[in-house]
């Protein structure tokens, strides 16, 4: 059955088959109902909102609870509104995470904090997470609202908590184990959460969140390395942005734990260790994320045979993105 599917990806594509017909005519529904929810009218906070929405992502966590929601029959206003909810906590969670990083720039426009300063961040991202949760009230079916509300609430929980490591710890001395546990509390919630609310609005059984959950981990942690991978080599990101501040990044980590005592010394120095980063073959890294990616698919049979299919694309995705680092 996998093969069948990636067959199906090769021929008709990855943003064709990511989304159904029936969910992607929804997605404008989306584009707007977000929008409405960055107007406000207070003065400060209106040029903030604005300032942050000029730039536009990839919907992708909309995306995933459009095609969820749509290929599981559940009622489209349940998912219309779950799809608003996530890409508010995914806003949210940049805004913040920009002040944490100390991060300049984001999706090439100078960020809410270094254009505002870091209150008006804060501010910023507060309001949004607050929107996400009034949000909810829209949703027409209470019990969907009630199982929902739960879920929205415990995953900013373990957004926050992966965060609050992140910040805390001394990229310096973060060993690899430690780096994979924040990499997929950070980053795993929010590829978990588009779908595991529409399954859970479905009422299935523990086994189908359970699969989901491990395949989360998994993409949650090979989406944070290629990511990395990114801000040393260069992409949209900032640039070097870990590497200056000092943040926790998969590459730099696994570069200085082969490394000796004498070359870890050396290697304190940005400019040396931008340079040795910038000449590493990248291979073994890349044949590592693969091998996680694989992983990640060994519970799919587990899942709802309608929902596979959206799980392998986002492997296929980030297979693409690390693929273009490699020099063998």
């Amino acid at each position: 059955m996998a093969r069948f599917f990636y067959m199906k990806l090769n021929q008709i594509g990855y943003s064709e088959f990511f989304m159904p017909p029936e969910a992607e005519e929804f997605l404008d529904i989306v584009k707007k109902e977000f929008s409405e929810s960055l107007s406000v009218e207070g003065k400060y906070l209106s040029k903030w909102l604005k300032h942050h929405g000029e730039t536009e992502g990839k919907w992708i966590r909309a995306k995933l609870a459009l095609a969820t929601g749509s290929l599981l029959g559940l009622s489209s206003d349940t998912y219309i509104k779950w799809a608003v909810v996530c890409e508010l906590i995914h806003s949210a969670s940049l805004l913040h995470d920009d002040v944490c990083d100390e991060d300049s720039l984001r999706r090439g426009q100078v960020t809410v904090w270094k254009q505002f300063g870091i209150p008006a961040a804060i501010c910023t991202g507060d309001y949004l997470i607050a929107e996400a949760f009034r949000k909810l009230t829209e949703i027409t079916q209470g019990w969907h609202q009630t199982i929902l509300l739960k879920l929205l609430s415990c995953s900013v929980k373990d957004i926050v908590f992966g965060q609050s490591v992140d910040v805390s710890i001394d990229s310096k001395d973060l060993k690899w184990s430690d780096y994979k546990k924040i990499a997929i509390k950070k980053t795993g919630p929010l590829i978990l959460m588009p779908m595991k609310g529409m399954f859970k609005c479905k009422e299935f059984e523990s086994d189908e969140c359970l699969a989901l959950n491990e395949i989360s981990q998994h993409l949650g942690l090979a989406y944070q390395w290629v990511n990395d991978i990114e801000n040393v080599i260069g992409s949209e990101q900032e640039r070097l942005s870990d590497i200056i501040y000092g943040h926790p990044n998969a590459l730099v980590i696994r570069f200085l734990e082969r490394c000796t005592r004498e070359d870890r010394k050396v290697y304190e120095n940005i400019e040396r260790l931008s340079i040795a980063l910038s000449d590493l073959n990248l291979d073994k890294e890349i044949k590592e994320i693969r091998l996680i990616l694989d992983k990640s698919m060994l519970p799919v049979h587990r899942l709802p045979i309608v929902v596979q299919p959206i799980v392998i694309t986002l492997k296929e995705e980030l297979l693409k993105r690390v693929g273009k680092y490699g020099k063998n």
